[in-house]
């Protein structure tokens, strides 16, 4: 597999993985029944970072892995629940997998 390849895939995996990670997040959310000031503080870091994403910039995509600790972390409290919700793994999931993708895309992007 070539190196473009390889960019255009992890690109793609972060892009929709970014996507669904707001989703859930909303989502999980809006089951919790918190307030509007709640969704602004915990979606405004991610969006921020929404210009870089689109426009592949590699130092948005290793900002934004610094701040996706801080979700990790959270994501693992919930888990760490007695009777987690399925969007609660699904958060921590996607974390990881957002994480694992944008950091491969910034390294592969390194070497070519």
């Amino acid at each position: 597999m070539d190196t473009h390849k390889k960019l255009a895939i992890s690109l793609l995996i972060t892009r929709s993985c970014y996507v669904l990670f707001l989703l859930v997040i909303s989502g999980n959310l809006w089951l919790q029944g918190q307030p509007s000031v709640i969704y602004f503080i915990m979606l405004t870091p991610l969006l921020i970072f929404a210009p870089g994403i689109i426009t592949a910039n590699v130092r948005t995509l290793i900002w934004m892995g610094f701040v996706l600790l801080v979700y990790f972390a959270a994501a693992v409290y919930g888990v760490s629940k007695p009777q987690p919700h399925a969007l609660d793994i699904a958060e921590l999931i996607l974390t990881v997998i957002l994480f694992c993708a944008s950091m491969f895309y910034a390294r592969v992007n390194q070497l070519a």
